[in-house]
């Protein structure tokens, strides 16, 4: 009897499991207790739009495999609800560790996914494998009792015109619902969302190319900005325009050496020295404040990381990240090629036409997307895992973070690399940057790292371990001669994500963005620096310009979009742009698309017309032109002369 009641109930039981599975994890995982009934009521009935919508289709193939003898229709039978499980299993368990469904980021960065494949996710995976397998199993069963019982026959089910009528309805409604998703930039779960509703929106909205045309890029040209009506209508001759605002000290045509650490995913707001309110989680970070100038609010421009790092390497707007799931992307052969050949002027081009010799360390092994993102913006040696182990550190003992070096080897590499006084001379200074991976979200620290209080929160363990490793290093620059003649920056490539970890640290009011305060600590020995400095909601976007103004160089061809933080800012609010998503920033906050004040709609409008002229002038390989990659008076007339 149980065979044959599980043989006719097989399709209900999947299809209500999965709904009960799916209602368990999100009310355990999002916080709904504010919400209205309205939104309420719509969380709970979408999912079951959805889920009926595959649960008549269903039907419909079972009778055609019945009754037509169809192949086709009974592999589609047990084809799509593996489909629809997969995908609520993803959906689960993204809702688990993130509080929120598979986002539009999450899709174009799924090269870091390895950081998410842990036993739990195997764990929600074999659930899900097994719930599909009873399934199958029942499925099973009612074919083999079928001309027997009759147990899927016409009188059991509303007939096939109703069911048509049914599914046709249902389809309709989840094409509404998908037309209804409405990007507030939060990332977290929408009330709207349904599982497949929100990956189904949300791959069309990652592979969806730029609203770029002509008339945008005319526009958003018209303030001042580069040269509309030419070929390459960002290019300019000069890095900053006013005098710096700062008294030089020491000798004044000293060439000062730069080290600039870009933390993986860091907000201001957990920092001691920008407020945070854990004690004593980064003594280091706050002890390099208290001798430095520490810029407020100051914003990320975009995310993640390779468009963070890219972006305030070229001041601009990228629109490829890490994988876009379509092979355009850093992660792939064919993006690799294809964006690796896209002009740009960048940081260390100029500082290496200025005699300058350019260095990046990063954790990553050279297979990695990352590395070709960084040696295509000029370095003259990218310092990979291989390398470094290899080379700068052989035979010392290596830990790896998920593929990549621990943040202590990355520091260490730095402290070994200044130690042999290789990379300087009074000649040829250095500008070094350096990256960790640490710090990203989703990961703890390693069993031998410093955990914050009794380890229970990640966000701190692995933001404190990262504090402990960088005051070792800070321990030895304060104690050389490094600290008389270079300037030491740390930033961050981009803000925090807010997983659930982090959300559950995070001030009382925070809102779930991906664009948020991000630390600018600046110690520079060769000017006399404020203890703060207030950017005024400005962005990353304009950090190049702001490192070349502090060293003085001012002429250099470039295409850079931002501008100096050390002369007047032409808008009223910074800009920043994550793919199709933009934001608004200034004193008070971020401002996603959907909330911009009144005040500010039309710098918004100018702003997003110009990304997306930025984003089709990358296309056209038009940010910058085919001229030599230096800086200074012979540059520009070769420049002239290119053209």
């Amino acid at each position: 009897m149980t065979s044959i009641w599980f043989a006719r109930k097989h399709r209900p039981v999947f299809f209500a499991g999965l709904y009960l599975a799916y209602l368990v994890v999100l009310y355990g995982s999002v916080n709904i207790h504010d919400e209205s009934i309205f939104k309420l009521l719509t969380r709970i009935v979408a999912p079951v739009i959805e889920l009926g919508f595959f649960y008549v289709l269903c039907s419909l193939l079972s009778r055609s495999a019945e009754r037509k003898k169809s192949i086709a229709a009974g592999f589609f039978y047990v084809a799509i609800p593996l489909l629809v499980n997969l995908v609520y299993a993803a959906q689960v368990y993204s809702l688990y560790l993130s509080g929120n469904f598979i986002t539009v980021l999450a899709i174009e960065n799924s090269a870091e996914s390895r950081i998410i494949r842990n036993s739990s996710l195997y764990a929600a995976l074999s659930v899900a494998l097994v719930w599909w397998l009873l399934f199958l199993l029942g499925y099973l069963l009612s074919r083999r009792g079928q001309h027997a019982n009759r147990t899927d026959s016409d009188w059991q089910l509303p007939p096939v015109r109703w069911r048509l009528l049914a599914a046709l309805a249902l389809l309709l409604t989840l094409i509404g619902q998908i037309n209804a998703q409405e990007d507030t930039g939060l990332i977290e779960a929408d009330y709207r969302q349904t599982p497949i509703v929100a990956l189904a929106h949300n791959y069309y909205v990652s592979m969806k190319p730029g609203n770029s045309n002509t008339d945008s890029a005319q526009h958003g040209f018209a303030a001042g900005i580069g040269r509309p009506g030419t070929e390459f209508p960002l290019e300019k001759t000069y890095t900053y325009s006013e005098n710096l605002p700062f008294k030089r000290t020491g000798d004044p045509g000293e060439t000062m050496n730069v080290i600039v650490i870009f933390t993986e995913g860091t907000s201001a707001r957990l920092l001691g020295s920008y407020g945070g309110k854990y004690p004593g989680l980064t003594p280091n970070i706050d002890r390099l404040a208290h001798i430095s100038m520490r810029v407020v609010n100051y914003y990320n421009h975009t995310a993640a990381t390779y468009r963070g790092l890219q972006g305030q390497m070229t001041s601009g707007y990228p629109s490829a990240g890490g994988d876009e799931g379509d092979g355009s992307a850093w992660e792939s052969e064919n993006g690799k090629k294809s964006l690796s050949s896209i002009r740009y002027q960048s940081l260390p081009m100029i500082l290496r036409g200025v005699n300058y010799r350019t260095y990046f360390i990063s954790p990553h092994h050279d297979s990695v997307g990352l590395n070709t993102l960084l040696r295509s913006l000029g370095f003259d040696k990218v310092l990979s895992f291989e390398s470094i182990s290899q080379d700068v550190a052989p035979g010392n003992g290596m830990y790896s973070v998920e593929g990549a070096l621990s943040d202590g080897d990355i520091f260490n590499a730095l402290q070994i690399l200044l130690s042999k006084k290789t990379i300087a001379s009074p000649a040829h200074p250095f500008f070094m940057g350096l990256y960790n991976f640490g710090t990203h979200a989703f990961l703890d620290i390693m069993p031998y790292g410093v955990k914050y209080g009794d380890g229970s929160n990640p966000v701190l363990n692995r933001l404190h371990n990262f504090d402990y490793e960088f005051g070792r290093f800070l321990d030895y620059f304060l104690a050389s001669a490094y600290s008389k003649n270079t300037i030491l920056i740390l930033t961050a490539d981009h803000a925090d994500y807010p997983d659930k970890s982090y959300k559950a640290i995070a001030d009382k009011g925070f809102e779930p963005l991906f664009v948020d305060r991000i630390p600018l600590i600046i110690y520079d020995p060769s000017h006399q620096l404020p203890a703060t400095y207030d950017a005024q909601g400005r962005t990353s976007i304009d950090f190049a310009p702001s490192l070349l103004q502090l060293l003085g160089i001012k002429d250099a061809d470039n295409s850079f979009l931002g501008t100096s933080l050390f002369e007047k800012s032409p808008e009223s609010i910074g800009f920043a742009a994550i793919g199709n998503e933009f934001f608004a920033t200034d004193s008070n906050g971020v401002y996603p698309e959907s909330n911009v004040p009144k005040k500010y709609e039309a710098q918004f409008s100018d702003g997003k017309k110009l990304i997306d002229s930025y984003y089709q002038l990358e296309k056209e390989n038009r940010v910058f032109g085919p001229v030599p990659r230096c800086a200074g008076i012979a540059c520009t007339h070769a420049a002239a002369s290119d053209h």
